[in-house]
């Protein structure tokens, strides 16, 4: 029986590496006896590098003392390939020293209990009958990013509890989500190799981000770490996870794609089933040089946070505005912005918009600490933007003739979501900004498509509109769609006064955590008359993953993590700068205000 042998391979027999790391071997099970008179055990199988798991560490460091305090335990199982030697150091940087660590080389205690990934927990009883199998807590939701609210279910927490005090558990089994636990299998040398095949997908798609100082959790520029992620690899990229890219084909002309082929996809399917197979190295691909400092140069403007922010190890994702005077006594022309993450292991975008009017600085000095807290804007509306950073973008100049108006003792918000990584960390992010040297000719304007919404608790599909007329000729250069949790689609479509349609983007399976600006390869002409619309649909019901009510609640338009927004920001240069609407919507932007023609669709519409 399965439990039998997870218990008999668990034991004192083969204690290492000071009495805290047992080692597990297929040939020699441990007795029984090892847990003998616990009330009951909790197993969790992690990974040193797999950020889902990490994210759990004070979830599980809280459960391992608590375990130990009322008469049971909890098991950390590393069952990857080359985690076993890092196991020890692992535990120690999470604060995980109460719980029992398990080294199993072999995969005999994944095979026996069925684990596939990391976090994949169990509860056993002193028998070794599973009593719950599933995930950790609804935290993250198997995405690499967490979603941005704190847990709402903390299932092994609740079944363990249960067991130790006797009680029916109310909740046996969830779906357990995350990083895959890599196979031992050993390259069989058939199908697809990494120098010939997989380097150049990870070289021009993935090592941006996975390389040292960045945002990725596992480095992919060798062939030694990508083929100790390779059924990871595999699995998110056959699921579209990564590379993030939203959009939809053939809605929207976009640079910087991020985007795996199906051809692609197969064949980092078929590297990975086949054991993942380097080929001949001496032929790989040279991973890609990346700028040390400054990419475009040195700034000619730098602003940085006045002191590091500190991230806790735990708990919902953080959006924290910073109030940075620029300190520029006369309107400047921005030609490029370049964001610095101090800290890309918890920092996940940042965004900096334009305040003329101090608002930013009222809103810091009424709460402690640096800067201050805002969900999905800067809790006003802004008099512009400088751009911002996600993972992978570059920063880049724009055309020649074309600058982002920078107004004189203006302050940049910038806005820094941070997300916890399992461990305490701080940042300090700076910007770099580049001033014209070239005359200038074309303005970046914004104009905001704003939709009204009032969603209904246990609505799973939600739909909102709106439409906008164009009041002067313009082309459109970049797009922004933005909405919060509950959001799951989002289109823009211009219907040209020809009566052509022209679709702006269109995002299927929106995802918080990876919005992005996207910019057009071709600036896209809006004549006057065209017609703008935005359509959306939100699902507000408990069965939506991302939820973060329980049980939903009733849901309006507002900047909170429980409220929604539902805007796309259109990025455009006027044809004519001197045309009276377009200097008159520039000037209502200028001020603070949005534009008050937006009108909701008809019903029927949406």
């Amino acid at each position: 029986m399965v439990r039998n042998h997870f218990v008999g391979m668990l034991g004192m027999s083969a204690l290492l590496l000071g009495g805290t790391v047992l080692a597990t071997t297929a040939k020699q099970a441990p007795p029984l006896a090892a847990y003998l008179g616990k009330k009951a055990t909790a197993v969790v199988f992690t990974g040193v590098a797999c950020p889902i798991a990490n994210r759990h560490a004070p979830e599980l460091a809280a459960l391992a003392k608590t375990a130990k305090a009322h008469g049971g335990q909890l098991v950390l199982v590393y069952s990857n390939p080359g985690d076993q030697k890092e196991a020890r150091a692992h535990a120690k940087k999470y604060g995980l020293g109460d719980a029992l660590i398990v080294c199993d080389g072999d995969q005999a205690l994944k095979m026996a209990l069925g684990a596939s990934v990391t976090p994949h927990a169990f509860v056993l009883d002193t028998r070794g009958k599973v009593l719950y199998n599933g995930r950790i807590s609804d935290d993250g939701q198997g995405q690499a990013k967490p979603r941005g609210t704190a847990p709402l279910h903390h299932e092994l927490s609740d079944a363990l509890g249960a067991a130790l005090g006797g009680k029916p558990i109310k909740v046996a089994k969830t779906e357990a989500v995350g990083c895959v636990i890599e196979p031992l299998a050993a390259a069989s040398g058939i199908g697809p190799n990494y120098a010939e095949h997989i380097a150049p997908i990870l070289n021009d798609n993935c090592v941006s981000c996975h390389r040292d100082g960045e945002i990725g959790p596992m480095k992919l520029d060798s062939y030694a770490s990508a083929k100790a992620f390779a059924a990871n690899i595999a699995q998110v990229s056959e699921k579209r996870v990564m590379p993030p890219w939203k959009p939809v084909e053939g809605h929207g002309d976009f640079t910087g794609v991020r985007k795996l082929t199906d051809a692609q996809i197969q064949l980092v399917s078929l590297w990975a089933k086949s054991g993942a197979p380097a080929g001949n190295l001496a032929k790989a691909p040279t991973p890609p040089k990346f700028a040390k400092g400054w990419t475009l140069g040195e700034p000619d403007l730098i602003l940085k946070m006045p002191q590091s922010y500190q991230v806790a190890p735990s708990g919902a994702d953080v959006y924290r505005c910073f109030v940075l005077p620029t300190g520029v006594t006369e309107d400047k022309e921005v030609v490029a912005v370049e964001y610095r993450a101090g800290n890309k292991a918890v920092v996940h975008h940042v965004i900096g918009y334009l305040d003329t009017q101090g608002r930013g600085r009222k809103m810091d000095e009424a709460e402690a600490g640096p800067g201050y807290t805002s969900f999905g804007s800067p809790g006003f509306f802004p008099d512009g933007e400088l751009d911002g950073w996600a993972p992978g973008k570059l920063p880049y100049f724009l055309p020649d003739g074309i600058a982002r108006p920078l107004p004189k003792g203006s302050d940049l918000v910038m806005q820094v979501h941070y997300h916890s990584n399992g461990k305490p960390e701080q940042d300090t992010t700076q910007v770099g900004i580049y001033f014209a040297k070239k005359p200038i000719t074309k303005h970046l304007g914004i104009l905001p498509l704003i939709a009204p919404l009032s969603i209904p608790a246990g609505e799973a599909s939600y739909k909102t509109g709106t439409s906008f007329p164009m009041l002067f000729d313009a082309k459109a250069i970049f797009i922004i769609p933005h909405m919060h949790l509950l959001g799951k689609e989002i289109a823009v479509e211009a219907t040209l006064p020809s009566g052509e349609k022209k679709p702006l983007i269109r995002i299927n399976d929106w995802d918080f955590n990876w919005q992005d600006s996207y910019n057009y390869k071709d600036f896209v002409a809006l004549p006057k008359g065209t017609q703008l619309t935005l359509k959306a649909r939100y699902d507000n019901s408990a069965a939506n993953p991302r939820q973060p009510n329980n049980p939903p609640q009733a849901v309006a338009w507002g900047e909170a993590t429980t409220d929604e927004m539902c805007i796309a920001f259109i990025g455009y240069i006027a044809d004519n700068e001197n045309d009276p609407m377009a200097k008159l919507f520039s000037s209502i932007q200028k001020g603070g205000q949005a534009p008050k023609t937006l009108k909701p669709l008809p019903e029927k519409a949406r």
